[in-house]
């Protein structure tokens, strides 16, 4: 699922060509993906891009925000329209979330969901297992705690310590700390040398303050890498498009292999339906 950094990579992406346009034309492709009515938004113009947590938000106006939220499979990508000014034609895509070969390959695909046209570009919203959505003002947002990025380490340590679920899952409550999944919860516990198993509320106060360090630490390198793109997505990199935090995975999918700090094996485990990787040296 994509996560802060790789919501912020194609936020970033998209602020740089979508402000200003007009929306012109919305496709809808599926009923399952949107939620309520969004055509509200034809005939304004886009603002800016913002991000919450993990759902991106197009904004149109006052309460104009059109939400995308990405899931297991999500992913958007903008063309622009071909221009006679470019030898090429058509300019440089964006993409952004799951990568698939749908990042390079025509589009629409068999997997769009709906279609944005705009005065420079179309905006594409595919989703292969349809668990993501599109939705206007989507209310829930208001309810997501603040990112480790927005707040000090003395009020990230006062919303965990109250619960007695495991650190991983409650780095990974959405209303506690926001944008924060799987990859970057496995890789700051790793950071502070914390038991990911280990009850949120039995830390001492030095593991919360160096979790806290952890989580801000390997979210702005995933968002100076990019993000984190799927080993297998191999065409990814042949056109220049994807993330590269997968290359400084500090324990995230790396079972079977030595630990960066103490060369002991990387293992794996499931916790709260999730795979979990830890060192069990470091960890304790």
């Amino acid at each position: 699922m994509p996560e802060l950094p790789e919501i912020e990579t194609v936020r970033l992406q998209l602020q740089q060509v979508l402000p200003g346009q007009v929306c012109k034309e919305i496709k809808k492709l599926s009923d399952k993906v949107i939620k309520g009515k969004i055509d509200e938004i034809i005939g304004r113009k886009v603002q800016r891009v913002e991000r919450k947590g993990k759902v991106l938000l197009i904004n149109f106006g006052e309460r104009l925000d059109l939400g995308f939220h990405f899931k297991m499979t999500g992913q958007l990508i903008y063309i622009p329209h071909p221009s006679p000014l470019l030898n090429s034609g058509e300019g440089k895509r964006i993409v952004g979330g799951h990568p698939t070969e749908d990042f390079v390959n025509k589009m629409p695909s068999k997997h769009t969901r709906a279609i944005f046209n705009f005065d420079s570009g179309t905006l594409y919203f595919n989703d292969q297992r349809m668990f993501g959505w599109i939705m206007l003002n989507p209310g829930f947002v208001d309810k997501l705690g603040p990112e480790a990025l927005e707040i000090e380490s003395d009020e990230f340590t006062k919303r965990l310590s109250r619960l007695r679920k495991p650190i991983k899952i409650a780095l990974m409550d959405q209303e506690i700390i926001s944008g924060v999944g799987n990859i970057y919860a496995n890789d700051a516990c790793w950071e502070a040398r914390v038991n990911p198993r280990r009850p949120a509320n039995t830390l001492t106060s030095k593991q919360y303050h160096d979790l806290y360090i952890g989580v801000v630490r390997v979210l702005r390198e995933g968002i100076k890498y990019g993000g984190a793109t799927a080993a297998d997505a191999k065409y990814i990199d042949l056109h220049g498009l994807g993330g590269h935090y997968q290359e400084h995975f500090r324990v995230y999918d790396r079972a079977g292999l030595p630990c960066h700090k103490c060369k002991t094996v990387i293992e794996k485990f499931e916790l709260g339906g999730r795979g979990t990787y830890w060192c069990p040296k470091c960890q304790i």
